[in-house]
């Protein structure tokens, strides 16, 4: 029970049951209570887990847009924001906890954000970043002794797919990454954080060379990405690497696009699997989804929208864009190519789409060199286990 000179006379377990209905941002601010609170509120991971599983099942977890951007020159460090997916309150600006340069975000599971080094292939500066509280992990590179050539040198690493996500039965967050071997099979460096190591496999060759440093897309605990395929006799397909029994098993696309339209994304909204794709020759996008996973038949269309039906947004039909975050409410958020910009445009299937929000760059940051790089991630408490 708490103490009465900490200010409190209930039951802790009663307690406990309130801090878990408050939000992430409000609990933050409780942590200067006392330090039992505090204890509760950072340190607990048993309170993290019943916090995100309640926010979960209720629909109240907060979703922000997690943004690194590349610095102008390559000896300065990045920058970091965040703000709401919905693009309402402040703008907050990040302070990355270590003194790594070049760091881009890849993904994200439960809160936590996976970040990389951003000119090489994303396996060394690793770290684990949760920055709603604070949490910081980094992570050792892996010993690539199996990507090595005949002549013990380094093979090309251009072609890498990874994935980063959490798995239920063991309670431990694994990173993946998918280097190619020979032409028959793959190398698969995994990282088990709960045991703070890695450990490679090999497993049959799947996916062809066309999907360069692609992050893969994490739901009902197993990575995935597209096989774009070589042509009519070697099909588009969707491969799945599961992270508990780690292997491979073969997705059914959806029959929804012609065979030269090969533009498409795996990605998830709100726990289901969905399938973003081009069409009309890019002009247009349709966004479809697994209702029941690994169930083929349950591929149906969401929602979709035309260049031509948002002028406002598409200046120019030829206006490039990348698609960075769909919600279950039919809300996607797109990153215009060229402008430093992000846009929310709100989609219903039977309704014209509209621009719902934009979020330009701040004057000074507009210069970097690359693509800034963004993520979504929900608010939590969530560390990774030691």
């Amino acid at each position: 029970m708490l103490k009465k000179e900490e200010g409190f006379d209930l039951p802790e377990d009663f307690v406990v049951k309130i801090l878990c209905r408050l939000p992430v941002k409000t609990l933050i601010r409780f942590t200067c209570v006392s330090k039992r609170w505090r204890f509760i509120i950072i340190s607990d991971p048993q309170f993290a887990k019943s916090h995100l599983q309640l926010a979960l099942q209720q629909g109240t977890l907060s979703q922000r847009i997690f943004v690194s951007i590349d610095p102008k020159y390559f000896w300065e460090s990045p920058q970091f924001q965040s703000w709401e997916e919905n693009f309402k309150g402040s703008v907050r600006h990040l302070t990355f906890p270590s003194e790594e340069r070049n760091q881009l975000v890849r993904t994200s599971c439960n809160g936590l954000v996976l970040l990389g080094d951003s000119y090489l292939t994303g396996l060394v500066a690793l770290s684990i970043w949760n920055p709603s509280t604070g949490f910081f992990r980094k992570i050792p590179s892996p010993r690539m002794t199996e990507c090595t050539d005949e002549k013990g040198g380094k093979k090309d690493l251009d072609f890498v797919i990874s994935g980063f996500g959490y798995v239920s039965s063991t309670d431990d967050y694994k990173l993946v990454f998918v280097i190619p071997g020979d032409s028959t099979h793959f190398h698969v460096y995994i990282f088990s954080l709960r045991a703070n190591s890695w450990k490679v496999i090999e497993a049959p060759h799947l996916s062809s060379p066309d999907c360069h440093h692609e992050v893969g897309t994490l739901s009902n605990e197993a990575i995935h990405w597209i096989n774009y395929g070589r042509g009519v006799s070697d099909p588009a397909s969707m491969y799945a690497f599961d992270l508990a029994e780690e292997f491979f098993r073969e997705m059914t696309l959806p029959v929804c696009y012609p065979d030269d339209d090969r533009d498409m994304r795996v990605l998830s909204s709100g726990g289901c699997l969905c399938m973003w794709l081009m069409t009309d020759g890019g002009l247009g996008c349709e966004i479809w989804g697994m209702t029941e996973y690994a169930v083929p038949e349950s591929w149906v269309k969401l929602f979709g929208f035309r260049k031509y039906d948002l002028p406002d947004v598409f200046t120019s039909l030829h206006c490039g864009w990348h698609l960075c975050s769909v919600t279950e409410g039919g809300t996607v958020v797109i990153q215009l190519f060229g402008s430093k910009e992000l846009v929310r445009i709100e989609c219903r299937k039977e309704e014209k789409p509209i621009c719902s929000g934009r979020y330009n760059l701040p004057e000074e940051l507009r210069r970097c060199r690359h693509y800034f790089h963004t993520t979504s991630y929900g608010e939590t408490l969530v560390s990774a286990p030691e």
